[in-house]
């Protein structure tokens, strides 16, 4: 029988091109959260490595970046979500995936990200991640003995679509690590993430980089939010943590004052989730 309320906490990173330093920013971090009583890490996207040579430092899985995952995972028996990595494939460019570790040091499961930030606008910004990343194929959602987690990264926020058809399969609550610049944060990042909580009547745990990068700043503020749409925390715009309780009761209850979920008009509408992977922790 799960315990309905636990502590989860958001590791905030400003990671560069060194990784021995950020992995080592990672365990400072989980050490002090450890402390609190935590039962749940997430980490921000592309959290072992940011710079320019993105497929030359892609990694196997399994492999080494795993292996640490698990390690720290095991020592303090806490789920850890890795954040993101830039994962190999045989067949191409890397893909932007997330992994997720139980308390015994097992990999339950990874999703890599759907959506790819294409965008050409005339006199302004032009980029194509589609060129360096090979976006994922599969819906995923993690059946584990503190919750449902529906998973997504970065500009997969964007698309509610892919949260709702998650909420209706099961999701309790949505992790999404990222990496947004200070314009789109400042403009977008609270009010889509509260969106998402709200519609879906989820809790959101959401983990952002921080500080100046290469091409831009990060914007930080890495959040917990209620299903009611309340900040639960906030990490601001440095390096560190901040932990918030999640309860599921909580949740239930506003599932029954906000019935969204069961009132849907799925005869009008067809959110199918055809690609869905629900990866699933043994009893």
């Amino acid at each position: 029988m799960r315990n309905n309320k636990f502590k989860t906490a958001v590791i905030q990173l400003d990671s560069r091109v060194d990784e021995g330093e950020n992995l080592a920013q990672v365990q400072k971090y989980l050490s002090e959260a450890a402390a609190e009583g935590i039962r749940l890490a997430v980490l921000p996207e592309t959290a072992d490595y940011i710079g320019k040579e993105l497929k030359e430092h892609a990694k196997e899985v399994p492999g080494e970046i795993g292996e640490f995952f698990s390690g720290e995972a095991k020592k303090y028996g806490i789920y850890l979500h890795g954040g993101s990595i830039t994962m190999k494939n045989p067949g191409g460019n890397p893909y932007n995936t997330s992994l997720l570790y139980l308390p015994d040091g097992g990999l339950l499961g990874k999703y890599s990200k759907l959506h790819m930030f294409d965008v050409d606008i005339a006199d302004g910004l032009s980029q194509s991640e589609s060129r360096n990343v090979c976006p994922g194929n599969e819906i995923v959602l993690m059946q584990t003995r503190l919750a449902v987690f529906g998973l997504g990264i970065c500009y997969d926020l964007r698309f509610p679509e892919l949260f709702r058809v998650m909420a209706d399969q099961g999701a309790e609550v949505l992790i999404l690590p990222a990496n947004f610049t200070n314009t789109t944060g400042a403009a977008h990042w609270e009010t889509l993430l509260r969106a998402r909580a709200i519609e879906n009547t989820c809790y959101v745990i959401a983990c952002g980089q921080c500080g100046e990068k290469e091409a831009f700043t990060a914007y930080g503020h890495s959040m917990v939010i209620s299903p009611w749409g309340e900040v639960l925390a906030d990490a601001g715009t440095s390096p560190g943590y901040v932990v918030a309780e999640i309860d599921l009761d909580y949740l239930a209850d506003v599932r029954k004052r906000i019935p969204s979920l069961r009132n849907s008009r799925k005869d009008m509408y067809h959110l199918e989730g055809k690609h869905l992977h629900i990866y699933k922790e043994c009893e």
